[in-house]
């Protein structure tokens, strides 16, 4: 008796160790795939800027000439609440800088802004420069739930219970 329970808790020691192991690989994994998002750019000098740099979860990357980049593109996400629907619209928006060596995508964050007037500002900012700027808005409207046909409802969920 005692030998099967000297085995028994050694099987519960090695699934523990297994288990801590995948949540530590998970969460490195999660961590490492999170730092490489862009938090925010930068811009330097105020007024008329000459470099910028992307702000990352890991730091900041070196100042790059503005010259680097080529276009800036803002995409404003509205999904509007179906007919009947009581929730309010819901807005995002996503930036995305064209660079000579390639593209860098900010994840779509929820705004609730003017993205014309950001755009504006983008534009006389980033003008001097030749940066194009552009604004790309675009309307959708929830789906309306469908309801679930696949459930009955009443009655038993136990399995062999004769329903009685």
């Amino acid at each position: 008796m005692a030998l099967a329970g000297a085995r028994a808790s050694t099987v519960f020691v090695v699934v523990g160790v297994i288990a801590g192991l995948e949540y530590l690989i998970g969460w490195l994994a999660l961590a490492l795939s999170r730092a490489r998002d862009i938090l925010r750019v930068e811009f330097a000098p105020a007024g008329v800027p000459a470099s910028l740099r992307l702000v990352r979860a890991a730091g900041s990357d070196d100042w790059l000439p503005v010259k680097t980049l080529r276009e800036v593109r803002l995409t404003h996400k509205v999904v509007e609440p179906y007919q009947g629907d009581y929730k309010p619209a819901v807005s995002t928006l996503a930036l995305e800088l064209v660079l000579r060596g390639g593209q860098e995508r900010l994840a779509p964050l929820p705004f609730g802004g003017d993205p014309q007037r950001l755009a504006d500002a983008l534009e006389a900012l980033l003008g001097p420069a030749a940066v194009v700027v552009e604004l790309r808005t675009e309307r959708s409207t929830g789906d309306r739930p469908q309801p679930n046909s696949g459930w009955t409802y009443g009655g038993s969920a136990s399995v062999g219970s004769g329903g009685g």
